[in-house]
């Protein structure tokens, strides 16, 4: 399987320059239109506040399309800190993350470390 190619905004524009003929392509992908902008007035505190750190944290960039989905993320999650969330809400809050490119798809596993058990044939 192919790895996910970079986002042009991660590209230098250097790069970009020189290999003029293998970014052609990219000129015609779909771009976000707009700025996502203020959270919406109809949103409580908390629910403003997880919209400003999901905005200053966001892998992507996110435009004026993106506006519902964030709506919708911003109630989930504040939800969830509340502790008032059910499991079809969380399904639902995972796929619009997912939507928004805050889960990446291929994260590494980190190997856990497993306690040594000493050998008593090692120390010999």
């Amino acid at each position: 399987m192919a790895r996910p190619r970079k986002p042009e905004s991660e590209l230098s524009p250097e790069s970009v320059a020189h290999n003029k003929g293998m970014y052609a392509k990219r000129a015609l992908e779909p771009r976000t239109a707009g700025q996502l902008g203020a959270p919406s007035r109809w949103l409580s505190k908390e629910q403003k506040k997880v919209w400003k750190a999901l905005t200053k944290n966001s892998p992507a960039k996110l435009g004026e399309s993106d506006r519902c989905l964030m709506e919708i993320v911003c109630v989930l999650k504040a939800k969830l800190e509340k502790a008032e969330i059910e499991n079809v809400q969380i399904t639902q809050l995972l796929s619009c993350l997912n939507k928004l490119g805050f889960i990446p798809h291929s994260r590494e596993a980190v190997p856990e470390k497993k306690p040594t058990i000493p050998d008593e044939w090692s120390e010999l």
